[in-house]
């Protein structure tokens, strides 16, 4: 989408009342686009991997390092109908590996080992200069308002 357009799409559909919340949603969905395609060629390029195996990476390391399946689906973002063939992936990658439950033998838990935990830091280090370049432009105040909306609405979502 070209500037141009995105100017004259704030311009005419704050016009209409009833469009006018298409202001705060297209920025998200523009936002999301940049962000999702920015991330996806460096994980492809650089690390081999794809957004859903470092959503699984991340919800090991930000949860404990070692989540029942259970867990993993709930604290994941992308849909978990492809789990097995990403947890499969990472498990050959050694980035993961599956141990049993102390607490109950039949059940299995999946544990972020040493090597994906690195590739996990290396790819969020990355990640987050792509990000932080995007939003220079704000002010620090700008950046707390627009983190606590954010917050805001993400939280109301569930």
């Amino acid at each position: 989408m070209e500037k141009k357009h995105i100017e004259h799409f704030f311009d005419n559909a704050g016009k209409i009342e009833r469009y006018d919340i298409f202001n705060i949603t297209l920025p998200i969905t523009l936002i999301h686009k940049k962000l999702f395609s920015l991330n996806e060629q460096l994980l492809k390029e650089k690390y081999g991997l794809i957004h859903s195996e470092l959503d699984v990476l991340a919800a090991l390391y930000f949860n404990g390092k070692i989540l029942s399946p259970t867990d993993l689906y709930d604290s994941i973002v992308f849909s978990s109908g492809g789990m097995t063939k990403v947890l499969k992936k990472l498990q050959a990658l050694n980035y993961i590996s599956r141990v049993a439950c102390e607490s109950d033998k039949r059940s299995t838990l999946v544990k972020l080992e040493n090597e994906g935990e690195k590739i996990l830091l290396a790819c969020l280090d990355e990640i987050a200069i792509l990000r932080a370049k995007m939003f220079d432009f704000l002010s620090t105040k700008e950046k707390e308002d627009l983190k606590n909306v954010l917050k805001k609405i993400s939280l109301n979502l569930f």
